[in-house]
């Protein structure tokens, strides 16, 4: 079927108030871009939907109630599986833009994956618990992103035009729980969201830690632990991380023309980037 008309209003909004996002999109994010989802047309899990989408390369496995995948166009070249299994209300949106490479899987009910990168993107993501949330914006790109999205309403928000090289992980959890032998009510490293500003370059083999927020035009080296919040068009590395530059931003050129670096110092702004 095809979102359009109130069914299209209803479903814009029921992505934008997703319970993860904690408030975040209850405002205007401009360098926060949904797909368009004019015309787009909306698939279930079942025998019939499941064909027509491994036409396209996605791969469904599990045909639990309420699952569904919106397709802002019908395009081919995808390697993606989505891991759906018993749970239940999780949806998958998927932009005009880019095809995707990877594997999906969900371990809770309520998740909501939104996907608007450009190109062929290689990413996965592993949802946990109940109601989480991973917004991807456009332009992006990855070599191979690795998300972990661990809830109850917890959630990894990328801005526009974010580039992710060779295996960068981003995880809301730890995985494992931390407990004082003096306090054991309840673990002291608890799920956390991310927040990734707009034009936000994450290099090889870095992680990003629960809770962590990184500014826009921000530049993280390879192998970078990023455990504390980043600021705007800074860049930052090492284990520990440390600063070791600030008022910078970066180009996908690596030898860019004049054009391109003015291009991507407007985009950030000059005055003190927010």
């Amino acid at each position: 079927m095809s979102a359009g008309g109130e069914s299209r209003e209803g479903l814009i909004r029921a992505l934008t108030e997703h319970p993860a996002w904690g408030g975040f999109f209850d405002r205007p994010r401009p360098d926060h871009s949904f797909p368009d989802v004019t015309g787009a047309r909306l698939f279930g899990t079942g025998a019939e939907d499941a064909a027509a989408l491994a036409a396209l390369g996605i791969q469904v496995d599990g045909a639990g109630p309420g699952n569904h995948i919106l397709l802002a166009a019908e395009r081919p070249g995808h390697k993606l599986r989505l891991r759906f299994g018993a749970r239940t209300g999780c949806i998958v949106v998927i932009g005009a833009e880019g095809t995707i490479s990877g594997t999906v899987g969900f371990e809770g009910d309520g998740h909501l994956f939104i996907f608007n990168g450009r190109g062929a993107c290689q990413a996965s993501a592993t949802f946990r618990h109940h109601e989480g949330a991973l917004f991807i914006g456009r332009n992006f790109t990855a070599n191979l992103a690795d998300f972990l999205v661990e809830g109850p309403r917890r959630s990894i928000v990328l801005g526009d035009d974010v580039m992710i090289a060779y295996r960068v992980q981003l995880r809301t959890s730890d995985s494992h729980g931390i407990v004082s032998l003096d306090d054991p009510a309840s673990a002291l490293n608890p799920p956390a969201s991310i927040r990734v500003g707009p034009h936000v370059w994450i290099g090889k083999d870095a992680v990003v830690g629960r809770g962590v927020s990184i500014g826009r035009g921000a530049i993280v080296a390879m192998n970078t632990i990023v455990t504390k919040d980043v600021a705007p068009c800074t860049l930052v590395g090492g284990v520990p991380m440390r600063v070791l530059k600030e008022r910078v931003t970066w180009t996908r050129a690596s030898q860019p023309a004049p054009a391109e670096i003015e291009a991507a110092i407007s985009f950030v702004g000059r005055e003190g980037p927010v």
